[in-house]
C-alpha cells in the first residue's frame, strides 16, 4: 500500500468529512484539483496545417482534469487537419482570442453533471464572437461506458448548463464520448472511494474512449465547420 503524507491524509479526510466525494456517480463524479496527481496527467497543446487564411482556421479548445479529454481534442484536431483545416488545439485557459478563427470546437470533461467551469466561462466570455461562427461542443464522461439511448440522453443533459447559460451560441453538432478511468491519477483516499463506486456501477478501470467514434464525428463535422 502506498504511504501518504500527513498533509495528504488531512486533505483527503477533510474532503470526506465535508461531503466533497460523497456524491460520486457516473455522470457527476467530483474530483477536485487536490485529488489529481498532476505529474501523471498530460494536457497537450499543438497546431497543424498551414495558417495562410482565416477561412481554414479552426480552434479545438478543451478542459480536462486527468488528461483524457486532451487526447480526444487531439484526435478531433488531427482529423480536421487531415481534412484541410489549420487547427490549434489548446486548453481553454490558454485561449486569448477567437476572432482569427473560422470555427471553434469546445469540449470538456464532466464535473457535477456539467462541463468544467472554465469551459463554460470560455463560452460565456466570448458569446458574441461565437454566436457568429460555426461552433461544436463535445464532452467525455464515464456514463458512456455503456453506450445506449439512455446513457446518451443522460450525457446530453450534462450540456444543459452551458446551453441555458449561453442560448445565443447554438452548436452545429454535439459529440458524446466515454472517458478514462485511471486510478493511478487519483489520491489514495479518493482512489478507494472510486473503486468501490465504479465496481457497483460495473465500470472497469481502463481507457474507454472509442477512437473510431471520435474520428467519425470529427470527419462529419469538418464540412459543417468549413463548408464543402
Amino acid at each position: 500500500m502506498k504511504n501518504i503524507t500527513r498533509r495528504e491524509f488531512i486533505v483527503d479526510s477533510a474532503m470526506i468529512t465535508g461531503g466533497a466525494i460523497s456524491t460520486f456517480a457516473l455522470g457527476s463524479t467530483i474530483v477536485s484539483p487536490q485529488t489529481v496527481q498532476a505529474a501523471k496527467a498530460k494536457f497537450q497543446e499543438s497546431s497543424c496545417g498551414v495558417k495562410n487564411e482565416k477561412s481554414r482556421r479552426v480552434l479545438v479548445a478543451y478542459a480536462s482534469y486527468c488528461g483524457s479529454t486532451s487526447g480526444v481534442a487531439e484526435s478531433i484536431g488531427k482529423v480536421l487537419c487531415d481534412g484541410g483545416a489549420a487547427v490549434d488545439i489548446r486548453q481553454v485557459e490558454s485561449v486569448r482570442e477567437l476572432t482569427s478563427y473560422k470555427a471553434v470546437v469546445i469540449g470538456s470533461a464532466i464535473h457535477s453533471s456539467k462541463w468544467l467551469p472554465e469551459a463554460i466561462e470560455l463560452v460565456e466570455t466570448n458569446k458574441n464572437v461565437l454566436s457568429r461562427m460555426p461552433v461544436a461542443y463535445f464532452l467525455t464522461c464515464l456514463a458512456l461506458y455503456k453506450s445506449n439511448e439512455v446513457t446518451h440522453q443522460i450525457a446530453r443533459s450534462y450540456l444543459e448548463s452551458v446551453l441555458d447559460a449561453v442560448p445565443q451560441v447554438r452548436p452545429v453538432d454535439i459529440g458524446l464520448f466515454a472517458g478514462v478511468l485511471d486510478y493511478s491519477k487519483l489520491s489514495f483516499i479518493v482512489r478507494l472511494v472510486m473503486k468501490s463506486k465504479m465496481k457497483k456501477k460495473g465500470v472497469p478501470e481502463g481507457d474507454h474512449r472509442d477512437w473510431n467514434a471520435i474520428r467519425s464525428w470529427a470527419e462529419g463535422l469538418r464540412p459543417t465547420l468549413l463548408g464543402a
